[in-house]
């Protein structure tokens, strides 16, 4: 008997997706077997949960076959739904002025690691790396939170 689930659920969307895909390719990509993700698809199983990983590279499966990413739809779905109940945004003002904030940071950051006279001259250790990925991380954030202002 075919199990009833939510509409627009992970597990809904997964059962959909592992449809179009053989148990070969499943087996290839993910390392996993397709009963897995069955299971994965069952949302009473609670100890059957797809990871994160294995959703991309199903969605990777999936786009390859011209079918769409229809796991990262799902997942930008639930987020925006969960984004628009919270009703905390911040106001496009404030927003841009974090923005121009952290871009700063992001430009002080850089130039600091591209200069000469830095620990390695102008080419960028790990360390300087690590800090510009974070304050590039920190300019997303706050461009992420502008996104949600204007919606």
């Amino acid at each position: 008997m075919t199990k009833l689930r939510k509409p627009l659920s992970v597990e809904f969307v997964l059962s959909q997706a592992i449809k179009k895909l053989n148990e070969e390719e499943i087996k290839k990509s993910t390392g996993k077997s397709i009963s897995h993700f069955r299971k994965c698809g069952d949302e009473d199983d609670k100890d059957h949960n797809i990871s994160f990983s294995d959703a991309i590279k199903l969605d990777v499966l999936l786009q390859q076959k011209k079918l769409g990413t229809p796991l990262l739809d799902c997942f930008n779905f639930k987020l925006e739904h969960e984004l628009r109940k919270t009703n905390e945004f911040e106001n496009i003002s404030s927003a841009l002025i974090n923005i121009g904030g952290r871009i700063g940071y992001l430009m002080d950051t850089t130039q600091e690691a591209i200069d000469p006279k830095g620990p390695q001259g102008s080419v960028i250790n790990d360390q300087e790396k690590q800090k510009i990925f974070k304050a590039v991380s920190e300019v997303e954030e706050k461009i992420a939170k502008l996104k949600i202002s204007v919606k």
